[in-house]
């Protein structure tokens, strides 16, 4: 079944069917047994021939394809839409058009897989579109290989999306069951609390002090960086004004120059990055 996408985003069925299905279940429901048929593709492409060509080759895996060959049809179904789709592939030859801009607002934090194409082969391309949030990125013409494999985007989603929660309750049923063992154990022996502060107040200050400082040694080891995206900016920025010869950990952070940022951080998001790349 196939789709095109007219009049600012309306979507129309060549065949009459109801334009849309109940999005894919969630890992934990499992896949469908016939997956990946029928996985949900929005495909834009300027280019009509090329657009063609995508969607013939997308349907013989059984996918249902959606195309447009106008930016703001593409950027209306990403907006108001994108839960209609289980993954978008989208022309991305503008690094400076609204496709990019819509990306790097809120594509990172979109529940949907997108894959940039594109025949720039540039390094400088591939990074500031993977950085700033397209899950992959392909160069034109695309193979036929490529396409039937892009379902695989779609199950890392799911999967991390079931990670997240499974972490979430883990943390939770952790939280409850160590407030809950603190209140036994108070309840149990009420001296203990009294018992403890007359035990505290016992330490002499130099002890004190060197605990203090392996607590504090402890936090800034385990500190986590988080990459938002202006600190993505910066490292790309980076990266470009040293060329991608001489882009090496110590001199990114001396030209990103933030607080609390060591060279290991740099390192691992260089190694991340490339690894997106190649």
């Amino acid at each position: 079944m196939a789709e095109k996408l007219e009049h600012r985003g309306v979507m129309a069925n060549d065949d009459g069917d109801g334009p849309f299905r109940d999005p894919l279940p969630n890992f934990s429901d499992m896949f469908p047994s016939n997956f990946p048929e029928g996985l949900r593709v929005l495909v834009f492409d300027e280019d009509s021939s090329h657009l063609q060509m995508l969607e013939t080759n997308l349907q013989k895996f059984q996918y249902q394809v959606t195309t447009c060959n106008e930016e703001n049809n593409a950027l209306y179904a990403l907006h108001n839409h994108r839960n209609r789709f289980d993954i978008a592939i989208i022309q991305g030859n503008n690094p400076d058009g609204d496709i990019f801009r819509f990306l790097s607002e809120i594509g990172s934090g979109m529940d949907l897989p997108i894959i940039i194409m594109s025949e720039d082969e540039s390094v400088q391309s591939v990074m500031k579109w993977m950085i700033n949030g397209a899950t992959d990125y392909l160069i034109k013409p695309i193979k036929p290989e490529e396409l039937r494999v892009i379902f695989k985007h779609l199950v890392k989603k799911v999967r991390e999306r079931k990670r997240s929660v499974v972490t979430g309750e883990a943390e939770e049923k952790a939280g409850g069951e160590k407030s809950s063992s603190v209140g036994d154990s108070t309840i149990r022996n009420p001296n203990k609390s009294k018992r403890s502060m007359c035990l505290d107040a016992e330490v002499n200050e130099e002890d004190r002090h060197d605990h203090n400082d392996r607590a504090c040694a402890s936090t800034s080891k385990k500190r986590r960086v988080v990459w938002t995206k202006e600190l993505h900016k910066k490292f790309v920025d980076a990266v470009e004004y040293l060329g991608l010869d001489k882009a090496v950990p110590k001199k990114i952070l001396e030209i990103m120059n933030v607080e609390n940022l060591s060279r290991e951080n740099v390192a691992s998001h260089l190694q991340v990055t490339f690894l997106l790349v190649y």
